[in-house]
């Protein structure tokens, strides 16, 4: 039974428990093959249904637990959803709107061989005999409209980057068919150093929203592109568009500084570019209430973060006036009603995983913002609405988890929480009681430290009136004992149970991260970062910076990653129409390409009737028709209502797993 239909008549969700505790049975895994996983788990019907979600419920942190052969292990008894007859329509009673068509793409722009081998580029986008098409562009990573043109920022190689910056794993390894990672060898190694020899520079797109005509108008003999990693922010105001970047100076290890580019918006004129050493990285912007633009940038070390006022004009474009400064990191900015809110994210100390200043990741909002705009002198009126921890109730791994998206809708603040993959949840834990030895317990610390993207809606934020509310979150958390070094499950320091679902929106513990909400339309949009089909070029990655042998690695590579990418890889995106109704699956699998593994920017153009979805793919060799790599750029229109998706999970998935031949 689908347990998106459990709805009582309140729309509320029900949650339970399931009794004893998993036990890893790896012996399957290593007879069954992966075509076999992947043949029973696209299989139709009940059994099709029941593989799926055996694969669902295993998630990337789970997964890692069923590696390691001929053990036993125990982790804290994970929640499933009781059988039950539905009492409403529910979550089925709608389908997906939007309408995806595809705008651009990332182009193949390399040809390679092998390892520091030569790379010729592409003829027509035809390699030589002997090689195989790359595409470098991995992500769309930032966006901002300027009337009737929307720019967007890029980023390549994500998974490269990631895996030297956080732990400093610079050995080149090649995915076959999947991935490859050069470092010191790589084509920026010269220049930038081993950790970014990967880094390829940045493309800025202008696109003309009535045309859907693309111009790639990088400043290419501008010094500091040459020198930037990746565009991660953009924001737009006054005919200025800006974009902000990763900055790194040649042989630096951790980001060196921001780069900002400027540009005329309705021409697409290149203004200019400067670079900071007092901050590190930005996000985006917004125009606030009083007319004036404001961004929110990370300071470098474990200084916290400040957020700016745009002084500037066409002529000065890079004046900017502090009017905050935060403990935490700045992640996500918008507004609510006359104030600012940002998502803050705990400082995570450079070099050293796990550690965290700065406390727990909190919800930031400004005082009212006067005609006249914020400044310095009301820095101190900004509070903390609400807390990570006041939800988790692990003292260590409350530290490790932070806040993504958020959006103003309907007169409520909605939240999203992310678990960062290298520094997260995890990691600080470790950091905090010490890493245990050998793969099977440090698995089961993956696991039960997994805390899938947990959503809240936030009434009346900064006043006696406010009220939170989990809307898809978990009753009771894994919580570890240091003195017993086990864990056990405690409630919610909320004291709810969630009103529509557990986290990762259906019980997807591969959505680690609440990526980008929007409001289009008067509906919310919630983007995921499903790290499902992550698994194989991410599990040189995910063992490294955890410590798992090389066994586990090339199981994780070769056998569950395929197998989870066929039933559950492709980024996620949920609608809601109706506060008082669960949100409604809109694609599961990144709109029709699996190596998609989320929407990481929405682009709304309300007055054209669409919205774009730049979307961030990790596979740089898969060049392919189906399921390609690259990041894309889609235009999402609404059109009639379709099928619902299935999100459902099974009564017992752990035996649904077993049967499956996943050995959860």
């Amino acid at each position: 039974m689908r347990t998106d239909a459990l709805h009582q008549p309140t729309g509320e969700w029900v949650d339970g428990e399931t009794e004893g505790v998993p036990v890893v049975n790896v012996r399957s895994i290593q007879v069954r093959s992966k075509n076999v996983l992947s043949r029973r788990a696209r299989g139709t019907g009940r059994a099709g249904r029941r593989s799926r979600v055996a694969l669902l419920a295993t998630g990337l942190a789970s997964v890692a637990a069923l590696l390691t052969p001929n053990v036993t292990a125990t982790a804290a008894p994970a929640e499933t959803t009781a059988e039950a007859t539905p009492k409403t329509s529910g979550l089925f009673d709608r389908g997906p709107v939007l309408k995806a068509e595809q705008t651009a793409r990332a182009q193949v722009d390399e040809c390679f061989r092998s390892i520091g081998g030569p790379r010729p580029a592409p003829r027509g986008g035809v390699c030589p005999s002997g090689y195989q098409p790359k595409i470098n562009g991995s992500y769309v990573w930032s966006a901002a409209r300027s009337g009737d043109y929307a720019y967007f920022g890029t980023l390549a190689n994500v998974t490269c980057n990631a895996s030297s910056t956080y732990n400093g794993d610079i050995t080149p390894h090649l995915v076959k068919n999947a991935d490859v990672c050069e470092y010191g060898k790589g084509a920026n190694a010269g220049a930038l150093g081993p950790v970014y020899g990967d880094a390829r520079t940045p493309q800025i797109l202008r696109v003309n929203a009535d045309t859907q005509k693309t111009e790639d108008i990088t400043p290419a003999g501008d010094p500091l592109i040459k020198r930037t990693v990746g565009l991660r922010g953009a924001a737009s105001h006054n005919d200025v568009v800006f974009l902000f970047g990763q900055l790194v100076a040649e042989g630096q290890t951790v980001g060196h500084g921001l780069s900002m580019f400027a540009f005329e918006g309705s021409t697409g004129r290149f203004l200019g570019s400067k670079a900071y050493t007092d901050l590190v990285s930005a996000r985006g912007g917004t125009v606030a209430s009083d007319g004036n633009l404001y961004l929110a940038g990370r300071a470098p070390g474990v200084n916290g973060g400040r957020v700016l006022r745009w002084t500037g004009d066409k002529a000065n474009p890079f004046a900017f006036e502090t009017v905050a400064q935060l403990e935490n990191d700045p992640g996500y900015l918008t507004t609510f009603k006359n104030r600012l809110v940002v998502s803050g994210w705990g400082t995570q100390v450079p070099g050293d995983n796990g550690a965290v200043s700065g406390g727990a990741a909190k919800i930031w909002m400004s005082p009212p913002i006067p005609e006249t705009g914020l400044t310095f002198d009301g820095a101190a009126a900004w509070q903390p609405v609400f807390s990570w921890d006041q939800y988790d109730p692990d003292p260590a791994l409350s530290k490790g988890v932070a806040w993504g998206a958020l959006a103003e809708w309907k007169g409520e603040l909605y939240v999203g929480s992310y678990n960062q993959a290298a520094v997260g949840a995890v990691q600080t834990m470790w950091k905090t009681y010490g890493q245990p030895k050998g793969d099977v317990l440090r698995e089961r610390d993956m696991i039960s430290a997994s805390r899938p993207t947990t959503v809240f809606r936030i009434s009346d934020p900064g006043t006696e009136k406010q009220r939170t509310t989990l809307l898809y979150g978990e009753r009771t958390l894994p919580v570890y004992n240091p003195n017993t070094k086990s864990w056990t499950k405690k409630p919610n320091l909320l004291g709810q149970s969630p009103k529509f679902g557990p986290s990762g929106f259906n019980g997807n513990v591969g959505n680690a991260y609440s990526w980008t909400f929007t409001v289009f339309q008067d509906r919310l949009y919630m983007a995921t970062f499903d790290s499902t089909g992550l698994i194989s070029p991410g599990a040189r990655f995910t063992a490294v910076n955890n410590g798992l042998s090389d066994l586990t690695r090339k199981k994780l590579e070769s056998v569950v990653g395929p197998s989870m990418k066929a039933t559950l890889g492709g980024g996620d995106v949920w609608r809601m129409d109706d506060p008082a109704k669960p949100a409604v699956a809109e694609t599961l699998d990144g709109f029709g390409n699996r190596s998609q593994h989320g929407v990481r920017v929405f682009l709304p153009f309300e007055d054209k009737g669409f919205l774009y979805a730049g979307m961030a793919s990790s596979w740089n060799l898969r060049a392919t028709t189906k399921d390609r790599g690259g990041w894309e750029l889609n235009r999402l229109t609404p059109g009639g209502k379709r099928a619902p998706l299935d999100t459902g999970l099974p009564k017992d998935a752990r035996k649904a797993a077993l049967d499956a031949g996943v050995g959860l």
